[in-house]
């Protein structure tokens, strides 16, 4: 067998371990889906060969398409509800034609009209209208949670259901727009699964999986209703705390990372222990994005070489 044939054969299993993955965590295999699985399992492999190929034809294994496959899709959907638009207007013009009331035919005399056949006219007029606009209505109702749908997909992380990282980039921006020029009480925070790769190694990618699942669900249940979780990257995830006071985030992290501490995460008989480490940067006048998230990189790694299982700020 020669060495295409074995790079071809462990991308078709690197294919069936990804639509297994997605199968044990119930995730339908939509291509965004599919799509990161399956180039995290190709990078956990470890395969130089494999690793080399996807770096050397990384238009082969890119997902970039995506978002413009989301885009053109939203811009169809878009044009068939502008054609729905003209083909009910072009409706309601029929309806009002076909339905005129030729005044000349029922009209006796100019003392008396013939009331009946003007009320049945008017009624058979507005069923036909309300009938138009309401099957109009739905065809709508149905583009609009169509495109919800798909912008929904596009930000979503779809292992652990964060937001991802380009709504953290988008919502950073949002909020530092408002304040840019002075301090503002707010707080970004990177968390991170202290010896992540021991849980993948000790017990599988699926365990590992399924590890990445529960924080985000714990991480998010200990944020009050509105505040958004982020997906920055393997087991990083992000929050900001806005309009919140440095002692207030201090608390809410402590919190979260005791929580973690202190919970159990059963898997196949096994119990895996679960810590967090964190890194908080509070916002000072004229910072960008870049500069917070860097900051709280720094600050994270600090409580890494504190001994883990810890956080450290930094503004």
């Amino acid at each position: 067998m020669n060495n295409g044939n074995q790079i071809s054969e462990m991308i078709f299993q690197f294919a069936e371990e990804t639509f297994a993955k997605l199968k044990s965590l119930n995730i339908p295999p939509y291509p965004k889906y599919y799509h990161d699985t399956f180039v995290e399992t190709l990078q956990k492999s470890g395969n130089p060969e494999i690793i080399e190929l996807s770096q050397k034809h990384s238009y082969l294994f890119s997902n970039a398409g995506q978002e413009e496959m989301v885009s053109e899709t939203c811009f169809g959907l878009m044009k068939k509800g502008l054609e729905e638009f003209v083909k009910t207007n072009d409706n309601l013009k029929f309806i009002s034609d076909e339905t005129s009331i030729n005044i000349d035919n029922i009209k006796k005399d100019y003392e008396s009209v013939d009331t009946h056949q003007v009320l049945q006219a008017f009624d058979n007029f507005q069923g036909k209208i309300l009938h138009e606009l309401q099957a109009a209505d739905e065809t709508i109702a149905k583009l609009k949670l169509e495109v919800e749908r798909l912008e929904r997909e596009s930000n979503i992380d779809p292992l652990t259901k964060a937001h991802n990282r380009r709504v953290l980039v988008k919502d950073l921006e949002e909020v530092l727009n408002f304040g840019q020029d002075k301090d503002m009480d707010m707080h970004l925070v990177m968390f991170d699964a202290d010896d992540f790769k021991q849980i993948n190694d000790s017990f599988g990618h699926i365990a590992g999986d399924k590890t990445l699942i529960f924080l985000s669900k714990l991480i998010q249940n200990s944020l009050r209703r509105g505040t958004r979780i982020y997906r920055y990257g393997g087991e990083e995830f992000v929050v900001i705390l806005n309009r919140t006071s440095f002692d207030e985030a201090t608390k809410i992290v402590d919190r979260i990372i005791k929580e973690t501490s202190d919970s159990k995460l059963l898997y196949k008989n096994h119990d895996i222990h679960l810590t967090l480490s964190a890194g908080i940067c509070s916002h000072k006048q004229n910072m960008s994005a870049d500069e917070l998230l860097d900051k709280a990189d720094k600050a994270l790694y600090e409580a890494k070489r504190s001994g883990k299982n810890c956080f450290r700020s930094t503004y």
